[in-house]
């Protein structure tokens, strides 16, 4: 017979030292004897070369499912060896039911076959990943797999299966699982409901002695009704004899469910005295003390939420300080340009520089004559720029253009002597100036 059980990801690692009997472990099953531990094998091991924990992490990566901490990650079947199959032909039994449980859930999803035989009643473990197919698209779904529909047929085409590979029928099927596979629970039940229905035969049995030996005291052993009398005597030796049958069916009954409850309570309490098992209230303690550290890394997160919002604050001042700094750097260099003085500061920055910092006093006086002696030729072109527009009625609100090049109409522009000239095949240089007013007007003068 065979029973099904499914688990969450905190199960995982208890699960597979009782699977494979890891080193170093203590195991929980009274039952196991380790001397013939080297009986074990695991049928699916050149499938799956991973270990248990590792194959279902990776599992879980390629398919869609719901990050939940109770959501079943996997389902173990366990197939009981029948015990009308010998010794001899066990590994067959075996064989041919992992190949039945590798076709129905997917040799993809199988974590592991593994044979015990170091216990009571040698069995298998088969374990997979419940994973379905949508449209295409890969999902976990323990409930729909292993479903009551799917209880109900298990039993039946595992049999059918076996039937067809050993060429006789094992005894999968029996007073348990023909309708279907039935918990510990439920098998109690039909064991109890099984006794009392033996109880009830048996009372009745002796209820009719009873009336029987009561008849035989009142015979009179007359010839006359002594005839009648043994023939009602055979008549009620028969029923006796039908009531002892149906009891003897009924014991054997109760044993065959007490055996199989036995198995059941086997397995049960292997999983029961599990380490992981064992540990549940440590491991509730570590979820607790993992709460509250993600509490305090909370706490620390809206601190470092603060203080990041404070840094952004103080960088956009100090930007907007940047940029202001960079506007004046900018009217610096430009006011240096259009009074002439660009070349003459490059030569008091390379000096100033070279010099560590500090300058000659001589060369400090020889800059200044350089930059008054600029200043002086800039102050009397603009002085000359006044006058031809006083001589000639023209507006003076006009604002010389600081910049090397520009284009107008399609015509490239050069900057000289702080006007603006036009370039000609015909070698003729009109100067341009620019009326920010207008934003149009453009006047040209013939040098």
């Amino acid at each position: 017979m065979a029973h099904v059980e499914k688990y969450m990801r905190s199960d995982i690692t208890g699960l597979a030292i009782h699977y494979e009997r890891r080193d170093g472990h203590q195991l929980s099953n009274e039952d196991i004897d380790i001397s013939r531990k080297h009986l074990n094998y695991n049928l699916a091991s050149e499938l799956q070369p991973l270990t248990s924990e590792q194959f279902i992490k990776q599992r879980l990566s390629e398919v869609k499912h719901i990050n939940r901490k109770d959501i079943k990650v996997m389902v173990d079947w366990i197939v009981t060896l029948p015990k009308n199959v010998l010794e001899q032909y066990e590994d067959n039994f075996f064989k041919f039911t992992y190949e039945f449980l590798k076709e129905r859930y997917g040799a993809k999803n199988i974590v592991g076959a593994w044979v015990h035989k170091d216990e009571k009643t040698p069995h298998i473990h088969f374990s997979f990943v419940p994973v379905i197919e949508v449209d295409g698209v890969e999902k976990l779904n323990c409930k729909t797999i292993i479903c009551r529909s799917e209880l109900k047929r298990f039993h039946p085409e595992l049999q059918q299966h076996l039937e067809e590979k050993l060429g006789y029928t094992p005894e999968i099927l029996n007073e348990a699982t023909i309708n279907g596979n039935r918990t510990i629970k439920e098998l109690k039940q039909h064991e109890d409901l099984n006794f009392k229905k033996s109880i009830t035969n048996i009372t009745n049995h002796i209820n009719a002695s009873q009336e029987i030996v009561a008849q035989a005291e009142k015979i009179d052993f007359e010839a006359s009704g002594l005839l009648e009398k043994t023939k009602s005597l055979k008549k009620s030796n028969e029923v006796i004899d039908e009531f002892k049958y149906q009891n003897k069916v009924l014991q054997a009954d109760n044993i065959s469910l007490g055996q199989l409850v036995v198995v059941q309570k086997e397995e049960l309490d292997c999983y029961r005295r599990m380490p992981l098992a064992k540990q549940l209230k440590e491991k509730e303690q570590v979820i607790d003390n993992l709460y509250s550290s993600i509490g305090s890394l909370e706490k620390e997160i809206d601190d470092y939420k603060y203080d990041n919002y404070k840094l952004r604050e103080n960088n956009h001042i100090a930007t907007n300080k940047i940029d202001k700094l960079k506007q004046e750097k900018h009217l610096f260099e430009t006011f240096i340009e259009m009074v002439g003085l660009s070349k003459v500061f490059e030569t008091f920055k390379r000096k100033y520089i070279a010099n560590d910092y500090q300058i000659d006093i001589h060369d400090l006086k020889d800059i200044c004559e350089k930059a008054i002696s600029k200043v002086k030729k800039v102050f009397e072109t603009i002085s000359k720029r006044i006058d031809f527009l006083n001589k000639n009625n023209k507006e003076q609100d006009e604002i010389i253009i600081h910049r090397r090049t520009f284009t107008l109409g399609g015509i490239l522009y050069d900057r000289f002597k702080n006007v603006y000239t036009r370039r000609s095949g015909r070698n003729v240089a009109y100067t341009y100036w620019y009326d920010y007013n207008i934003k149009r007007n453009w006047y040209s003068t013939c040098n």
